[in-house]
């Protein structure tokens, strides 16, 4: 394993259930805002050009009551991962550069969230 940059927001992120109920213009414009939102974060971030990367993903909440399913997120990750790939951290995340992703159960840390932490791969 090479090199490592997490990066965390404090935005709950939307489940698979949630985005269901949604019309298609509610959902273009969320993934639309998260997508901006986390290409912002990872360029204050200065995570550089990698070539292989895997990235693990943490939902963050502030206590017990919202507990999603292991991978629920899905959705708002892959928004996050294309806003990391516009950043310029990853020519694409096909399975040429992005290895795999690994979820998480919610961790309670008092905030709501998401944590995401980039691992180069050599």
């Amino acid at each position: 394993m090479g090199r490592q940059w997490t990066i965390e927001d404090d935005t709950r992120p939307w489940t698979a259930n949630a985005e269901r109920t949604w019309h298609r213009h509610k959902r273009a414009s969320t993934v639309k805002q998260w997508r901006t939102r986390w290409f912002f974060l990872t360029k204050n971030a200065r995570v550089p050009h990698v070539d292989k990367v895997s990235i693990a993903c943490v939902p963050l909440a502030t206590n017990r009551r919202w507990r999603p399913d292991v991978g629920a997120c899905y959705p708002a990750v892959k928004a996050a991962i294309d806003g990391i790939v516009d950043a310029g951290v990853l020519d694409d995340d096909n399975p040429e550069h992005l290895l795999y992703v690994t979820f998480y159960p919610v961790e309670v840390i008092g905030r709501d969230g998401l944590r995401l932490t980039i691992t180069e791969i050599e």
